[in-house]
């Protein structure tokens, strides 16, 4: 409770000496007030110092120890799930403010909210972005958006999808890459989030792959870029069209044409997602890139189809309750909506 009164009282004080604050548009991946964390004080920084000998030292033998078992204690107690393994960092947890290019949303772990890093293509200046809508974030490198909605995928908190102009949750739980369909690939970004990331995510450079560890490329030769592994990760990266990072040596990222039977025409990412093999599941422009009995569709919706065999219950994501994804099971199928651990 020490520590929240102390939080209150710095967020007042910001407040009440004018300190500035960006206000980002509202929708379901991005519904958060954003401020600047320099006038945040997270940390005991005045008279009730770490070191301090009174009640409220980090040291003591009191009810309000950093490693005691009470409410104080250093990690919220919460009942933990496959999407959310364990409860989140105290210093991560969130009712509605966050540092500046983060936004608040449900952990996965109850109702616990934490802070979670927006999403957006990277940037050195606004130029970068190409939209009156987008400016460059200098502190984190990134474009945000500076009115409402998204354009895509790319402009969501990961795991979130574009539709309708709002970001929606499709963080799909996972245990292991076996829970996660095809196109995914089960990742721990940190110890309290684990879902199903979709590979073939849009980017427009090596950076906005990062977070899954492919080179952007196109393998469909469509011109819009996507994540993808290589064939041959650890080989040189050759100058595809899209701008390539100083130093990165993920491999040529994977390209339809280096795939020449028919029965597995297309760049397919292995289970694991930091290889590609040529198969039946991946990035297509149309029907006739892909396999006999299977057909080519957007079901994440952002203008990325993918080859899929024909039938099934879904032909889009949007048609999934929140945490479901379209997509062909590993086991085999034409599309439902995949639920991840547990279902």
């Amino acid at each position: 409770m020490a520590r929240l009164f102390l939080l209150l009282l710095a967020l007042g004080a910001h407040v009440a000496c004018g300190g500035s604050e960006r206000v980002l548009p509202a929708d379901a991946g991005r519904d958060a007030r954003v401020v600047d964390d320099s006038g945040v004080i997270f940390a005991d920084g005045g008279d009730d110092g770490g070191t301090d000998g009174g009640p409220d030292a980090s040291t003591d033998a009191g009810p309000d120890s950093g490693t005691d078992g009470g409410p104080d204690s250093g990690t919220p107690k919460c009942t933990t799930s496959a999407l959310c393994p364990s409860c989140p960092d105290e210093a991560t947890v969130c009712d509605d403010l966050c540092p500046t290019g983060q936004v608040c949303l449900p952990s996965g772990c109850e109702d616990i909210k934490r802070c979670f890093t927006i999403g957006g293509g990277a940037c050195d200046d606004d130029g970068d972005c190409g939209d009156p809508n987008y400016a460059c974030d200098l502190t984190i490198s990134r474009c945000l958006r500076t009115s409402p909605g998204c354009n895509s995928s790319i402009d969501c908190v990961p795991g979130f999808a574009c539709e309708g102009g709002s970001c929606v949750d499709r963080r799909v739980p996972c245990d292991g890459h076996a829970d996660c369909p095809h196109g995914y690939t089960c990742r721990q970004l940190d110890d309290d989030q684990r879902f199903c990331r979709r590979l073939t995510r849009p980017c427009e450079r090596n950076t906005d792959c990062l977070a899954l560890g492919v080179p952007c490329g196109d393998p469909d030769g469509d011109g819009n870029g996507e994540c993808m592994p290589s064939l041959n990760p650890g080989m040189a990266i050759g100058d595809g069209g899209f701008q390539l990072d100083a130093g990165t040596d993920l491999g040529q990222p994977c390209a339809n044409t280096e795939c020449t039977s028919g029965g597995a025409p297309v760049c397919e990412p292995e289970p694991q997602g930091t290889r590609a093999q040529c198969g039946q599941h991946g990035p297509c422009q149309t029907t006739l890139d892909c396999a006999p009995t299977f057909v080519c569709l957007d079901l994440w919706g952002d203008g990325r189809a993918e080859c899929v065999p024909t039938g099934g219950d879904c032909t889009d994501t949007s048609e999934c309750p929140e945490r479901q994804v379209c997509a062909s099971s590993r086991a085999g199928g034409a599309p439902t909506c995949h639920g991840g651990a547990g279902t």
